[in-house]
């Protein structure tokens, strides 16, 4: 019983002093996701000295909170954005997209079934034109596998996979055939016009991989009918094209 006691004392007053380090972390971290989501949503571009003090404040909040999934994530998401700046030189764009993968990968090990981060992820490799790296396609795989229903995850796989397909192994092709299928189903004006290029149908529809244009393949019909008939539309109109 002596040594119950302190043990639970000192348990005690771990759990108090870290419910004050998380409730302090909130304080610097919350109010800086707060106006990055303003800044988002307003469509306004942040500055440098906003993202600055950003960066500093969720860096406080980690340190306080070492191991926030959410804080890793918002870190990342700042670097993120600034690769959506045109003018970066390609220093600038290794820098922010290396220092954003960093955070999101560490995010992902502590909530690995979280698909918007796999989703994130597979934009910035896009950035950095590492569309033919494995990593690349596991984030499009691994972000299908996690979130098929949410919609912005199944535009974003969609855009990503149509715009980089050639590159894409079976298994990502495979991800991205079955985002479009339920996103024909979910959102079909979305996915059209993410869609809008006959390169992106050409590409989808007869690749030998999935075969979702022919009409005898029972994979295409089955598990892709939605594509599978867009597909046969498509196809019957490149064939009235040339005659």
């Amino acid at each position: 019983m002596r040594l119950v006691l302190p043990l639970v004392a000192l348990l005690l007053v771990y759990a108090l002093t870290q419910a004050a380090r998380n409730g302090l972390a909130d304080v610097y971290a919350r109010p800086a996701t707060n106006f990055l989501q303003d800044k988002r949503d307003a469509d306004d571009v942040l500055t440098d000295a906003e993202r600055q003090v950003i960066i500093s404040n969720l860096g406080k909040a980690l340190k306080l909170a070492p191991g926030n999934p959410v804080t890793l994530t918002e870190l990342g998401r700042v670097h993120r954005i600034k690769l959506e700046i045109e003018d970066l030189d390609t220093a600038e764009v290794e820098r922010h997209g290396n220092a954003a993968l960093d955070y999101y990968q560490q995010a992902a090990r502590l909530r690995p079934a979280w698909p918007w981060g796999w989703r994130a992820m597979a934009r910035v490799r896009y950035e950095l034109y590492e569309d033919d790296s494995a990593a690349y396609h596991e984030a499009l795989v691994l972000a299908t596998q996690f979130g098929p229903w949410e919609n912005s995850v199944q535009r974003e796989v969609a855009e990503l996979g149509v715009d980089t397909w050639e590159s894409l192994n079976p298994a990502a092709k495979l991800a991205v055939a079955g985002m479009i299928e339920r996103g024909l189903l979910r959102q079909p004006a979305a996915i059209e016009d993410i869609m809008d290029f006959d390169e992106y149908w050409q590409a989808v529809c007869f690749d030998t991989t999935l075969d979702i244009a022919a009409s005898q393949s029972s994979v295409a019909t089955n598990r892709f009918p939605r594509l599978h008939q867009r597909c046969a539309a498509f196809a019957t109109a490149q064939a009235q094209e040339l005659t």
